[in-house]
């Protein structure tokens, strides 16, 4: 079994650090993995024994905010660009980029940030533009907190998300591997937590407990996606696969058919029977062959 935690910092121009894993053949076909919220790198863990089958070489890393990747003002556009800078300190030059639901957004800002480098963009229960897709609940606590950013006061929704991740996350990071995941799925059908062996027990705990060092990348992801977008998805022109499921209640197939109406090359997939985590862990091997196959041998650095 393939249990690469290849883990190191790497420097960006200008001086911020962003820290990166990376797993999978090192000669494979290079593809970015855009972790969900709350995450981290060391959810592609998850996926490195697939990415071996597929001769994939496999990276994530750390968006700004988590574990020791120095944090930086919302938007997704920004890590977009991160991501382009990162590929390149690490001799990548033409990739493909899968993000899983709150890294979806992220997927695709990376797509947008360099057409010519990226040549495929995969999206996994990624999240849309919540608040557009479809009419939100009126008693949802996020709501307030996204006003605040709408009329400009980003530092106070940004203060008011890491208090909601203190109040969700503080008590359940001091129990035991196994107690802390069963509490994080709490609500889970248990057909869509099939895929949640004892091994992924232990790199998904492993994987919040570096990630939730604090709340900064947490809170950075619900202003980004969660408020006004900073990116144009009908500006991409390159194939994008958008994976979604039938029965997932976290991400609904609708951000599917929403992104599939914009983007102008875009193949939806709905996955029958499947939750928010059977979509996303299930299928490793099907996402990342399908991108593999876009990215040229010439693009390995």
């Amino acid at each position: 079994m393939a249990d690469d935690l290849a883990s190191r910092l790497i420097s960006l121009p200008g001086g911020r650090q962003l820290e990166v894993w990376e797993g999978g053949n090192p000669d494979g076909v290079p593809v970015v993995f855009q972790h969900g919220t709350p995450s981290g790198r060391l959810q592609a863990v998850l996926g490195a024994d697939a990415a071996l089958r597929q001769d994939v070489r496999l990276v994530s890393f750390n968006r700004p905010g988590y574990g020791r990747s120095t944090d930086s003002p919302p938007g997704l556009a920004s890590v977009g660009l991160d991501t382009l800078q990162l590929t390149e300190a690490l001799g990548i030059d033409e990739f493909a980029v899968l993000g899983a639901s709150g890294g979806g957004p992220y997927a695709l800002a990376t797509g947008l940030a360099d057409t010519r480098r990226v040549r495929a963009v995969g999206i996994a229960a990624g999240v849309g533009p919540w608040r557009l897709i479809e009419p939100p609940d009126s008693a949802d606590p996020d709501l307030p907190l996204l006003a605040l950013a709408d009329a400009g006061d980003v530092s106070g929704a940004l203060k008011g998300f890491r208090l909601q991740g203190r109040v969700a996350f503080d008590r359940m990071l001091t129990l035991p591997d196994e107690a802390m995941i069963e509490e994080f799925f709490q609500g889970a059908p248990q057909s869509d937590v099939g895929w949640l062996t004892a091994d992924a027990v232990q790199r998904w705990a492993a994987d919040l407990r570096d990630a939730l060092q604090t709340y900064d990348g947490y809170a950075r992801d619900n202003v980004s996606w969660g408020g006004q977008w900073d990116i144009d998805p009908a500006q991409l022109r390159v194939p994008t696969w958008l994976w979604y499921g039938e029965q997932d209640r976290m991400v609904p197939a609708s951000h599917g058919r929403w992104l599939a109406e914009r983007l102008p090359d875009s193949t939806l997939v709905i996955r029958p029977g499947m939750g928010h985590g059977s979509t996303i862990f299930s299928y490793w091997d099907d996402m990342l062959a399908t991108l593999r196959e876009q990215v040229p041998r010439r693009g390995l650095g």
